[in-house]
């Protein structure tokens, strides 16, 4: 994928497929004009002895300690160099290299003071395919992610480490093989990288993008459910959902209406006339926990395309104004992070309440834990503790960061947003729900066979959709006829899950 920057429509999409290893970046001619002419601006400021933040002046609360001209330079490398306190655990490449870019992206435009030779130093790296080494911890998304951002950065400096063609190597025997050298930084140019929400922002445009894909093959599965069971279709009437119109709610139902197409298996005669909750219910929870993964969207697509570092200086003719403020304050991110938690935490314990039912056999109908010769085998028994472990993880895991404010600076910053925090857990929820859908994606293929070789029940009975689950399923693992060593066929699927193919 290629892209010119500064880009101020970016969506999740755009920046994960950024994010990926063969995209590349260059800076366009109005994103020169607009840097240059803000470093220019910064030389004026500094030419009539005006005192700003971060230019001449200390960080955090050593703010009113104002430096001589020739301390400048030094200064910026020492923001860097202090920052960078973090270790790992690091964030995945694909997160890494999509941060790299918002960062370039937002100081493209023309506010931050960052000069056009380092977007185009920094272009360069990113388009060798160099992906920063940068933690998960420290940041408390006020001052933006600055231990992050530090790290990243120190590649400018030759410090730290990177990977480059999928070795992690020093960033100095990075800039060797880019004929680069140890970069001298110009005023703010340093407190411009490090000042910011980038990292925060790209691990939470992964995790929205993959809660969406979660929850379109979360509705399929479900689909496949109220034929596995015979369940009524009544809960999905149209004519329900639009007297609580919800747009999530109203989603899942003409979803649920579209997969369930053609099946011969729906609405079968049972003792019960109400499906339980996880089937009757799934328009009005499933719909719910989109609505909140669609409001969060809307919150990280918003913080992509803003400017969040400190100051910002803003050019009009030949006056420019430099502004202290708090852009780098992620408490939207935070909230929005801790929301989808919270939502993604619901839908690990309806996946598991699904599994349940299709394993139980006084609920399914089916032979225990879905194998024949059940005591002799165990059959998916042990998964389903392992759903358990998840799905308590998970709730643990819920608990909000976003309250956990605590005071840093010698009490200048006083209430950080924890935002970074927020979206770690919200990413790790994400990837526990991924392995409970996986495994219930399996025992939905196992189902369809049991009733398929128990019941002869031909398989075009079942609708298009139930057939794509089997189909994808059996691609990589074949029927449980006995017990075996499975957990190469849940990362199977699960390879499967998040590559989208059943959606």
């Amino acid at each position: 994928m290629n892209k010119n920057f500064p880009a101020s429509s970016l969506t999740i999409e755009d920046v994960v497929a950024i994010g990926k290893r063969d995209s590349r970046i260059a800076l366009s001619q109005d994103g020169m004009r607009l840097t240059k002419r803000c470093t220019d601006a910064i030389e004026k400021l500094l030419k009539k002895k005006s005192i700003v933040y971060g230019v001449n002046t200390g960080v955090g609360d050593l703010c009113d300690s104002f430096l001589p001209d020739e301390d400048l330079s030094e200064l910026q490398e020492n923001i860097i160099l202090s920052h960078a306190c973090g270790d790992a655990p690091y964030f995945s490449d694909e997160v890494a290299r999509a941060a790299f870019f918002l960062v370039l992206n937002a100081r493209a435009k023309g506010y931050s003071g960052l000069s056009t030779n380092t977007v185009q130093t920094m272009a360069k790296i990113f388009n060798h395919e160099v992906i920063p080494q940068i933690p998960m911890q420290g940041s408390l998304g006020a001052s933006g992610d600055l231990i992050s951002l530090a790290h990243l950065s120190l590649m400018l400096l030759g410090e730290g480490n990177v990977k480059m063609e999928g070795k992690i190597i020093s960033s100095k025997a990075m800039q060797k093989k880019l004929g680069l050298s140890r970069y001298a930084f110009g005023p703010k140019e340093a407190l411009s990288l490090i000042n910011g929400t980038e990292v925060t922002t790209a691990t939470s445009a992964f995790t929205v993008n993959g809660s969406l894909r979660l929850l379109s093959s979360s509705v399929r599965a479900t689909a496949a459910l109220f034929e596995i069971f015979g369940s009524q279709i009544s809960s999905i009437d149209e004519d329900i959902h639009l007297l609580k119109p919800y747009p999530g709610q109203l989603r899942v139902a003409k979803e649920l209406r579209m997969h369930l197409k053609g099946s011969k298996l729906i609405a079968r005669p049972k003792a019960k006339v109400q499906d339980p909750y996880v089937i009757r219910c799934s328009p009005q929870i499933d719909g719910a926990i989109i609505d909140q993964i669609s409001h969060t969207r809307k919150i990280v697509e918003t913080e992509m395309n803003s400017i969040t570092d400190n100051p910002l200086f803003f050019i009009e003719g030949d006056s420019v104004k430099a502004v202290s403020g708090g852009n780098f304050h992620a408490q939207n991110i935070a909230f929005a992070m801790d929301g989808i938690a919270i939502a993604l935490v619901a839908e690990s314990k309806i996946m598991e309440r699904r599994i349940e039912r299709l394993l139980n056999a006084s609920l399914s109908d089916l032979a225990p834990f879905l194998v024949m010769e059940s005591g002799l085998n165990t059959g998916f028994m042990i998964p389903h503790y392992l759903v358990a472990a998840l799905v308590a993880e998970n709730s643990v895991l819920a608990h909000p960061a976003s309250i956990q404010t605590v005071s840093v600076s010698a009490n200048q910053e006083d209430f950080v947003s924890m935002s970074m925090t927020a979206a770690n857990k919200a990413s790790q929820i994400l990837q526990n729900c991924e392995r409970i859908l996986a495994i219930e994606l399996m025992l939905i293929a196992q189902a369809m066979d049991l009733m398929i070789e128990k019941n002869s029940t031909p398989i075009s009975s079942f609708s298009a959709s139930a057939q794509k689950i089997h189909n994808v399923v059996r691609r990589s693992v074949k029927t449980l006829r006995k017990d075996r060593y499975i957990s190469k066929d849940i990362e199977a699927i699960l390879d499967q899950l998040r590559n989208g193919d059943f959606e």
